[in-house]
């Protein structure tokens, strides 16, 4: 299975994202983008200029300039881009699905790092009035994006530290958890 991170707009979450996903997993993990997943997945992470097409594959793209980025986009079973609470973002969300819808219809949105039920209101009616047939997913603001980069686990792996963990974590996670069954019933 090969599943792409990407939106023109950058820090909406695509590298933890990516991450968590790739190691929950077991899957490769590439970038064309500076970024910490060498140290964070060591073995199964790879920065390159131009990544190669890999099966079990995720892929954190950092832009659509880079060689061979489009041809790797039309070869994934899923395209997922989060998308945060601003209108900047919206806009440039607009703009990467736009791009790659026609090469790869195969979208999920992830909502990304919402504060509060305002912004979880915009998220909704600016991606629904336009995407209503495309998978939506809502992720509120939480540590456990953070800590993913920081200590080198994925969401699953830190939501199942402890039952505090558990907890902290646990809208966040169900949300995830439906995430994943998601991305398995596309391959």
């Amino acid at each position: 299975m090969k599943i792409a991170l990407l939106n023109k707009k950058g820090g909406v979450g695509k590298t933890p994202f990516a991450f968590s996903i790739a190691k929950d997993f077991g899957y490769f993990l590439q970038s064309n983008d500076n970024s910490c997943i060498e140290q964070i997945y060591p073995g199964k992470a790879k920065i390159l200029d131009k990544v190669k097409d890999l099966d079990d594959c995720v892929y954190d793209f950092g832009g659509f300039s880079a060689s061979g980025v489009l041809d790797i986009i039309k070869n994934c079973d899923v395209v997922i881009i989060p998308c945060l609470p601003t209108y900047n973002s919206f806009i440039r969300t607009v703009e990467t699905i736009n791009e790659i819808i026609s090469i790869n219809p195969n979208i999920i949105l992830l909502a990304t790092n919402y504060k509060d039920d305002r912004e979880e209101e915009f998220l909704e009616n600016e991606l629904d009035k336009r995407y209503k047939d495309i998978p939506t997913f809502y992720f509120k603001n939480s540590k456990i994006v953070n800590n993913a980069a920081n200590y080198g686990l994925s969401f699953t792996e830190l939501y199942n530290e402890s039952s505090l963990s558990k907890r902290s974590y646990s809208s966040f996670f169900n949300e995830y958890r439906r995430l994943l069954k998601a991305i398995r019933s596309k391959s």
